[in-house]
Order: C-alpha cells, then structure tokens, then sequence
C-alpha cells in the first residue's frame, strides 16, 4: 500500500494502460511451458529459482564464473536484501547473507525497487537499493576479505526532493563506483537523474550532481539502470518525461569517467501517464546491449546501434513489460519478459533468443505456467548457458 501511494498519481494509469487493450501489439504470446529453451535454439536457457518467498532478483557473474544474486525477501513496504552465489558447475545456493544491516530497509513492492549490483575492485560487489518511508537510498559493499557486507551508508543528500524509484550503480575495476538515481519536484517534467561517484572504489563518494538535461525530465515511477561498457563508457538508461507527456526511452553517455555526459532519444513514446517500467543493459563482448519497453512491446538494440530495434516477433494478449537481456560469447542475444496486467504483477515470464544479425532462433520459451514476482534477471555462464532467474 505504501508504495501504491508513493506512485499513486501514475499507478491507475498504468494499471489502465497494461490490460487486455494491449491485444495486437507486435510480440508473440509463447505456449510452451517447459524450462528449457526448444532445441532448435542454439543456445541452451536454463530458468532458475531463487529461495521460496524471494522476488525481485538482479544478477552478475565474476571472474572466475560465480553467479551473484541479490533479492528482496520480506513485506512490501519493508523488507530484506539477501545476496547468494553459485559457483560454476555448482547445483544449488550459497547460504544467504543479508546484506543491508538495518533490518527491514529495502523497499519491495515492484519492479522499480529491490536492488542493483555491480562488481568493482577484485570483484567486491556494490549494491545500492531504495528505502521508501522515509524517501532514501543506500550503498553496501561486500567485505574485502571474507563474506559477507559492510555496514550500509545512506547516500542520499536530503535535498533530491521526492524519490520513487530505486537507485543504480556501475563499477569499474580502477576503483570508481557509479550511483544514479532521478528526483525532484512532483511534476516528472521537472526532475532529473543525478550522480554521486567514488573514485576510492566505495569509501567515500562526491557530492551529488544532476547530470541529465533539464528539459528531458525524469518519470518517476519507472526504473533505470546504469553499467560500464568493455571500451569504458558509462551508459545510464532512463525514461524521460519532458512536458509530461515525452516519455520515450533515453540513453546518457559519459565517456570521461562520469565528468560529462551526452543524452540520446532510444525510442520515442508519447504518453499523459508514468507506465511504471523498467530497463536492462548488458555488457557483452562487443559491447552493450539495453533493452526496454515502448506501448507495450519489449525492444533491444546495441547501444552503438541504436537505428537497429529488435522486438519478439507475433502477438501478445496483455502488455509486455519489464524486459532483461543478456548477450553471449558469439553474439546470441536472450530477451526475456513479464507478460500481464498491473504495475506491481510481473505477469508470465518469456524469452525469446535472437542471433547475432537479430533473427528469431527457435520459438519462444516460458509459457503462463510460470508466475514472475515482479521481474527476472539474466546472465550468461562459463559454459555458454543463458541463465533466467526469477
């Protein structure tokens, strides 16, 4: 309930725009319901879950080829961060470690909130995460030797005004840590996405500054992301809002270690309404891969491509929503999706694999047999594997 009043001069909107009126939209509604993707698919998708009662999961792999985990555990309002492993070739998890260290200070409600991780520094994790009552967001990093987090700091400055949606963070192995995060005045077209860097990989952060154009907004109630690319550059996706109705995807670009950036149109929408939605970048080998969500129809495209727009092909019965993508070692691409109404329901999960010039490979996986609560994650192993875990 909080969270529904935290959003709530957007939520009925968005529960409005995510209904069957969706019908038609070019996206394929997948039958199939096992947990592997068909044959014919060039690359194996294995799904995996994560403890019972865990939603809202976000996922990285370190350099040896262990998979991290981080998710929301607890009530809506006020819940837990746990964090699990699994090495390469392991079967299950790692116990689970909490990794905020005030009790209940994670909000977890939908897909905007839970957390975001990065791996900095000899692959010390950093997560950064939103607590919604009061409005502030926070910043773990795991221990340098042993398991386990340090104690979390509050890294709000108290003068973002009003915070809705959580927090992300991009790393880097030379010791910078990248926090963003957009706030401001009520009206979406008058906020922003602002920074707060580490160059001490963690320790201590600069003072925050806005770092998106004024006229381009921010909509409060949908997510972003950030990451490092292999050549460096610092991307950041976000949906705008300018004139409260300009609520197309964007792409902030600093190749300059966060100093300065540039800001792109991704994909225009035109919309009186937040849509609550998220957005997903990937660092593959030729770089970085993002993903989002326009009207209903999940896309991706390569960053330095961004005239090249994939979608799942056919149609779809209820809105497409909340879409993760994860690139291989050859160049296959894995888009997976909630499918359903509401802004806080995460629907049926999807996916769909694509090859390297962007064409379908196989027919879509999942099926309404499998319920997401509220988002998945993906990420690509050692052996190759694409990873769904929700």
């Amino acid at each position: 309930m909080v969270a529904l009043l935290r959003c709530g001069r957007v939520a009925i909107a968005a529960l409005l725009l995510s209904g069957v009126a969706w019908a038609g939209l070019s996206s394929r509604q997948a039958l199939a319901s096992s947990r592997q993707a068909p044959e014919s698919s060039r690359a194996a998708v294995e799904v995996l879950r994560i403890p019972d009662g865990a939603r809202l999961p976000r996922a990285v792999v370190d350099t040896d080829g262990t998979l991290h985990v981080v998710y929301v555990q607890g009530g809506t309002a006020r819940a837990n961060l746990f964090h699990v492993t699994r090495e390469s070739g392991a079967s299950g998890w790692s116990e689970p470690q909490q990794v905020n260290s005030r009790d209940l200070s994670v909000s977890g409600v939908g897909p905007i909130d839970g957390a975001q991780l990065a791996l900095g520094v000899d692959d010390r994790l950093h997560v950064v995460w939103l607590e919604s009552e009061p409005g502030r967001f926070f910043h773990a990093r795991s221990r340098a030797h042993g398991s386990g987090f340090e104690p979390h700091r509050d890294l709000s400055s108290g003068d973002e005004g009003t915070l809705e949606a959580g927090p992300a963070v991009a790393a880097d192995h030379r010791g910078n840590v990248f926090v963003f995060w957009h706030a401001g005045a009520t009206e979406d077209a008058r906020r922003g996405v602002y920074l707060a860097v580490s160059r001490d990989g963690g320790t201590t952060f600069e003072p925050p500054r806005r770092v998106s154009p004024a006229a381009e907004g921010a909509c409060a109630c949908c997510g972003l992301t950030a990451m490092r690319g292999p050549g460096g550059a610092i991307r950041v996706s976000y949906r705008g809002a300018g004139d409260n109705v300009r609520r197309g995807q964007r792409l902030l670009t600093s190749t300059d270690d966060g100093r300065t950036f540039s800001d792109r149109l991704v994909h225009p929408w035109e919309l009186g309404a937040c849509p609550v939605s998220t957005t997903s970048l990937f660092a593959g080998p030729g770089g970085l891969t993002t993903a989002w969500e326009t009207a209903g129809q999940v896309h991706f495209a390569d960053v330095d491509r961004l005239d090249a727009v994939r979608s799942p092909p056919g149609e779809a019965r209820f809105r497409r929503k909340n879409p993760v993508v994860a690139v291989d070692a050859r160049g296959d691409t894995l888009l997976a999706w909630g499918d359903g109404p509401g802004f806080s329901f995460g629907g049926s999960l999807h996916w769909q694999v694509f090859d390297a010039a962007g064409r379908p490979v196989g027919d879509a996986g999942g099926g309404p047999g499998t319920i997401i609560s509220g988002s998945t994650a993906a990420a690509v192993v050692q052996d190759g594997r694409f990873l769904l875990i929700y």
